[in-house]
């Protein structure tokens, strides 16, 4: 996708603008990359980790110049996940002096972001503190539902109060400063938003008003901390509310001039959207957005501040050419590389010894914060070290004492990640594949609509089999004859899982699969995708589609063949469609395009009998009162999988792997190849 920015090679300046130092107030940083405030949720009791202490070392050993905590809730008011942090609580001090020396022994900066959640939380989520959630208008969240406390003054000076708090226990565990979070629609982004700020006291009803609880929170810190702790804002540029409501540009810069004039600040950490249009925030996969598509916004905020302040920029930012050019165009001050830093903590190290090949990218699958809105351990779906640095970060790999010959049987995610390992720690490997390509799922995934990023999820795979010299054996199966020829120690199956055909589902359980779910025209949605491949129109002018969780795939499947002029129809059991695409962000752009292509969405309905042109369904709540019958030339089944074992060979493995030994997620059966290398 384009860039909205020149993107600038390695070797086309005298001089590479990304690896220059700055002077952020009284911190000086070693170069413009840094790491922005992203959930983690690896707190416990409250406070930071030494899962977060590993996870931030590992980033700072691999050359990022500053990286920015996970939010810290800065008063009880704001705290809103389970396992989150507070800053307000001394008992953070001591982690914070752990976070500050292993990050400072690697050369790097670290801050603490310091937030409160508002209305975006539960107010009942803690068992023993349960309270009203706050907010400076009585509006709730779209996500949470819960009508908020309009504060009152009183409530606002104890928010400053436990915010001046949080800095001096950031200050005195020794990080460098503190990030006033004021963006995304929490609490202070909804002081500052003439969306969600009503108020017609001193805290609202003008930009300087709503800016007035960050002024007056930034004073206190000021002349608590003193002028030689770093302070700065993270503020939205645009909400991108719907019908143009809230924060928009000429609003941020009119509250920009502001917080420039008053001289409290050192940096501007600039991003947009929030939790009313999360999908601004951290774009998914299936985004519109160009690569940098905050940078042109980003560097008219930098040319009106005029020096008054540095300004940080994230959004879409996972390469070094397109980094460096937003530095050399003058953009922002320093880049934000994120997300492409948890796939690969040695993202900058690697860039600046001109190995860019060697990075594992970023493909932008949200599985990160997807965990987050399932309120767990943050991981990556390409990098299964990432939140496990302690036992797996870099440098953990260990060649072997004893080199082993061992034959892969499949070429997926979880085959490859093994064989690739295993190669690194010394073993001599080989894969067989009977497909034509490698990848498994990734590749069947990899083309659909909007989902081509895959495309690097399986070259991020197959990059360490080349380096090792793997032999991968595509278009070839592999016999018991194969393998008493070939005189290796062990044979491990990779060998997946396939969609099943019978229509089985757990809200049919007293039938073991739908009536009528062995004709021809009844596909896996595997064998669907497959098909599609060769020729879209094979799967008939009406297809319907059942789907129980597979949404990523159907989204696909299903705008590919409605572009292609087929009728398509999605119904599911459950009681909405889309819920992991949701989670990952993705659904804000997938369902315009399936609206627009006249896909139809039908939920809460399951499937009695499929005929020869007809398919019967039903309502789940009113099942004999609300049978009809649709047509449809092809009826394609996402209810379930199976695992794919071939006989002839599964009495030889001395291992399985992966989908083969339970269908799973993407990052699970990754992490297990990981796993099961580094331990054979």
């Amino acid at each position: 996708m384009r860039s909205t920015i020149p993107v600038v090679p390695m070797g086309t300046q005298a001089a590479d603008p990304l690896w220059e130092p700055l002077d952020i107030g009284p911190m000086r940083v070693r170069n413009r990359v840094m790491m922005s405030g992203h959930a983690l949720l690896y707190g416990e009791e409250g406070v930071l980790s030494q899962r977060h202490i590993d996870y931030y070392r590992e980033r700072a050993a691999g050359g990022a110049a500053l990286l920015v905590t996970e939010q810290q809730a800065a008063h009880p008011s704001g705290a809103n996940y389970l396992q989150g942090c507070r800053a307000y609580d001394p008992r953070a001090i001591p982690w914070y002096a752990r976070l500050a020396d292993a990050v400072h022994a690697q050369g790097a900066r670290v801050l603490v972001q310091l937030f409160c959640g508002g209305a975006q939380g539960s107010g009942t989520q803690y068992t023993d503190e349960w309270r009203p959630l706050w907010a400076p208008s009585p509006i709730a969240s779209t996500q949470f539902h819960e009508q908020p406390k309009v504060m009152s003054a009183d409530d606002v000076q104890s928010v400053i109060d436990s915010f001046v708090q949080s800095a001096l226990n950031a200050q005195a565990g020794g990080c460098d400063g503190v990030e006033i979070h004021a963006a995304h629609s929490q609490l202070l982004g909804m002081f500052l938003s003439p969306a969600f700020n009503h108020r017609s006291d001193r805290y609202g009803g003008n930009a300087t008003d709503r800016c007035r609880i960050v002024l007056e929170i930034g004073e206190a810190v000021r002349r608590a901390a003193g002028d030689d702790f770093c302070l700065g804002l993270r503020l939205s540029i645009e909400e991108r509310l719907a019908f143009g409501a809230g924060i928009r540009e000429d609003s941020f810069l009119a509250q920009l001039e502001v917080f420039a004039a008053s001289g409290l600040f050192h940096f501007y950490d600039l991003s947009a959207g929030g939790y009313f249009a999360k999908h601004v925030s951290v774009t998914p996969m299936t985004t519109d957005e160009p690569w940098a598509f905050l940078a042109p916004a980003a560097g008219r905020a930098r040319a009106q501040l005029a020096g008054r302040g540095k300004v940080f920029v994230v959004g879409r930012v996972r390469d070094v050419a397109t980094a460096r050019g937003v530095i050399a165009s003058g953009a922002a001050d320093m880049v934000a590389i994120t997300r492409g830093q948890i796939a690969d903590p040695q993202f900058v190290r690697k860039a600046r010894e001109g190995r860019e090949a060697d990075i594992t990218r970023c493909i932008g699958a949200n599985v990160c914060i997807r965990r987050v809105a399932e309120n767990n351990h943050v991981v990556c779906v390409m990098n299964p070290a990432a939140g496990r640095e302690a036992n797996y970060g870099t440098g953990s790999i260990r060649r072997t004492q004893r080199a082993r010959d061992i034959v892969v049987v499949g070429a997926g995610p979880a085959g490859l990640r093994f064989a690739g390992t295993a190669a690194l720690r010394g073993h001599r490997v080989r894969v067989f594949d009977r497909a034509a390509s490698p990848g498994g799922r990734l590749r069947q995934l990899s083309v659909l609509p909007g989902r081509e990023s895959w495309v690097g999820g399986i070259e991020n795979l197959l990059h360490p089999l080349e380096k090792a010299g793997v032999t991968l054996a595509l278009s070839t199966g592999f016999s018991p004859a194969q393998w008493a020829e070939s005189g290796a120690d062990e044979l491990v199956l990779a060998t997946g899982a396939r969609f099943d055909r019978s229509g089985y589902s757990a809200y049919r359980p007293e039938r073991r699969g739908i009536p009528g779910a062995g004709q021809a025209h009844v596909l896996g949605l595997d064998e669907a995708i497959e098909r599609a491949g060769r020729d879209p129109s094979l799967l008939g002018r009406q297809v319907l589609i059942v789907d129980d969780g597979y949404d990523e795939l159907v989204a696909g499947l299903a705008e590919w063949l409605a572009r292609a002029g087929a009728r398509v129809s999605i119904l599911t059991p459950r009681l909405w469609w889309g819920e992991t695409l949701q989670r990952t962000y993705d659904l804000a752009f997938v369902m315009p395009r399936l609206r627009a292509a006249g896909v139809q969405i039908l939920t809460q309905h399951m499937v009695e009998q499929i005929g020869t042109t007809e398919v019967g369904v039903y309502e789940l709540w009113q099942p004999e009162s609300s049978r009809r019958e649709l047509m449809a030339d092809t009826v394609v089944l996402g209810l379930g999988r199976e695992v794919v074992v071939p006989s002839e060979i599964d009495a030889l493995a001395t291992r399985r792997l992966g989908d083969c030994v339970a269908p799973r997620s993407i990052e699970a059966v990754i992490f297990e190849g990981e796993q099961l290398a580094r331990a054979i």
